[in-house]
């Protein structure tokens, strides 16, 4: 009997020994809220492993390290704060881990009254987009942008005939004059662009977008009698960054967004942003065979930003954007019958003419026009911004020069007859 008890012992010294070690790599903890109760169900993540564990009722946990050192530990809970935890040797006792709440909103900074200000505090009817909600949602111009933002409405025909209207007030469509500002401001980087064939292009490198209801005179001038929409952009930063982002689609939608910045110097910050968006047409010609209504835009914007002093603030911007699409036809919907003789009914024309339209209803997307179309606009400018603190205010300044080019091509009665040409 004593002699099978000293063979047994080796035997049992490798158990301790091996339990010992396979418990050294177990960690526990324990899980609560600022209130000091336990939080249930948080999960525990080792990091970089597929390793994971769940807290009990009691917010307790326990999760293996399998020998990882150092190792990471990343908690994560529904309304609370995500916690990462790093260590280089495993701990003697157990973990005490408290978790912060996150479930408040966060403020809404805007610059609709020509100064940073909490939107809450602002008394004016105002809807914000961020630019990385814009960029999720594809609202890569205003008319993608007005699905996100109540009573906001624009029509287009073309860059030329455009109007922007907020709560149906702004401009009438249809009735373009470059000679009158329209009801809607808008502005990029506290600058006016005059023509509302800016609506159109598309955004570069944006951070923010705002909407505002109602008269805004005061601050923005005589062309905001329905509202404005003020559109800021990402600003150089001293730290470098880059970003990159391809987008694709059907009808070979293809955009590509990029955009990189840095110091230059101690002072002055640097930063250059691409736009491009691709598309074949929508429509198609009968008469030529060809794909009509595409899109062709491609946008171009440099900023230089130099801070001789903490205080001061000087921003030069420049900028340059091109659409060169083929477009814009339309498609024949039907034709309806007149209180005219017979003979003037608009079959019975054509019939004369021996013409007959490729198709009447609009789902076909047919049509089969005999000018060629083009809506070529180039739009740029660049600008100077000034900010100085002074005393408890700051002082801007912007200057800037715009220019817009338009070059279209249209074929107005939008049937295969030459019978009106612009």
């Amino acid at each position: 009997m004593k002699t099978k008890y000293i063979k047994s012992l080796p035997t049992i010294a490798l158990l301790f020994i091996f339990s010992s070690t396979f418990g050294q790599t177990i960690v526990e903890g324990v899980i609560k809220n600022k209130e000091n109760h336990p939080l249930e169900s948080a999960n525990i993540l080792l990091r970089g492993t597929k390793y994971n564990a769940v807290s009990d009722a009691n917010g307790k946990f326990s999760i293996d390290t399998h020998d990882k050192l150092p190792f990471g530990l990343i908690i994560v809970q529904e309304g609370y704060k995500t916690v990462q935890l790093e260590y280089t040797e495993l701990p003697k006792k157990e973990l005490q881990i408290t978790l912060a709440i996150v479930n408040q909103l966060n403020d809404v900074v805007i610059t609709s009254r020509r100064r940073i200000e909490k939107a809450q505090n602002v008394p004016i009817a105002v809807s914000v987009i961020g630019g990385r909600q814009a960029e999720i949602a594809g609202a890569f111009n205003v008319n993608r942008l007005k699905e996100l933002t109540p009573s906001v409405q624009l029509y287009s025909s073309n860059p030329r005939n455009t109007t922007l209207n907020i709560r149906g007030l702004g401009s009438t469509f249809g009735l373009t004059n470059d000679g009158i500002d329209p009801g809607v401001g808008f502005y990029v980087d506290g600058v006016y662009y005059a023509r509302p064939a800016a609506t159109t292009l598309d955004f570069v490198d944006v951070d923010q977008i705002e909407v505002l209801r109602g008269p805004q005179g005061t601050l923005f001038g005589k062309n905001t009698t329905a509202g404005a929409f003020n559109v800021t952009t990402r600003k150089p930063s001293f730290t470098s960054g880059a970003t990159f982002e391809l987008s694709y689609g059907n009808y070979g939608f293809i955009q590509a967004k990029s955009s990189i910045t840095g110091a230059l110097s101690k002072k002055i910050a640097g930063r250059l942003s691409f736009s491009g968006t691709q598309r074949d047409g929508l429509l198609e010609n009968a008469a030529t065979g060809n794909s009509v209504n595409d899109l062709n835009n491609q946008g171009v914007r440099g900023q230089l930003l130099y801070k001789p002093t903490e205080g001061i603030g000087i921003t030069l911007a420049a900028d340059y954007t091109k659409q060169r699409p083929n477009g814009y036809a339309q498609v024949i919907a039907g034709v309806a019958p007149t209180l005219r003789d017979n003979y003037r009914q608009f079959n019975n024309i054509i019939a004369d003419l021996g013409y007959k339209l490729p198709s009447t209803n609009p789902f076909d997307r047919k049509t089969d026009t005999d000018t060629p179309w083009r809506s070529n606009q180039d739009l740029g400018g660049a600008s100077l911004n000034l900010e100085a603190k002074i005393g408890k205010g700051t002082l801007t300044s912007t200057s800037a020069y715009r220019f817009w080019n338009w070059d279209p091509s249209n074929d107005r009665d939008f049937t295969g007859l030459q019978v009106l040409k612009l």
